[in-house]
């Protein structure tokens, strides 16, 4: 084994991960993302439905220091935005706008977007994130995992 073939198992064995798990947990398409993630926490079976449909469903990311008018509007190629990240410099997205506001956190209106996971971990490659990190089930995405998912076709 040379010094970097390290990273190159961990690298297969996440997507093994990712793809083996369907057959274990049958059909998940009737879930919400948010379903989808509790179950995910109570069992890991769950993780590679899980890893799909985040890259496919809409999810909420907040937003520092847009410049846009009050309501929804489609941001032009090139707009320039600013993700929030957590003190430990994971940027935080949600499965639904109300989880933004879990255990009474976050108190005032906030700004954010909403995209695909594949569109967010696309821009901000290299970041690590935390899904609904104030609610009571959370899952940790690691940037080498967003690296997985976005080479693999799940």
């Amino acid at each position: 084994m040379g010094l970097f073939d390290i990273f190159k198992s961990k690298k297969e064995n996440d997507a093994e991960d990712l793809n083996t798990t369907d057959q274990l947990v049958g059909n998940t398409d009737d879930l919400s993302l948010d379903e989808l993630l509790e179950m995910t926490v109570k069992d890991p079976a769950y993780k590679g439905a899980f890893y799909k449909r985040i890259l496919t469903d809409e999810i909420i990311v907040i937003s520092v220091n847009v410049n846009v008018s009050d309501g929804y509007q489609y941001l032009e190629v090139g707009t320039s935005v600013e993700l929030f990240s957590l003190e430990d410099g994971s940027i935080p997205l949600f499965t639904t706008i109300d989880r933004i506001f879990d255990n009474g956190i976050v108190k005032d209106d906030v700004e954010f977007l909403k995209m695909s996971g594949t569109d967010l971990f696309s821009v901000a490659q290299g970041e690590k994130f935390i899904v609904n990190p104030h609610s009571d089930y959370n899952k940790k995405i690691s940037a080498a995992t967003v690296e997985t998912l976005l080479d693999s076709d799940l």
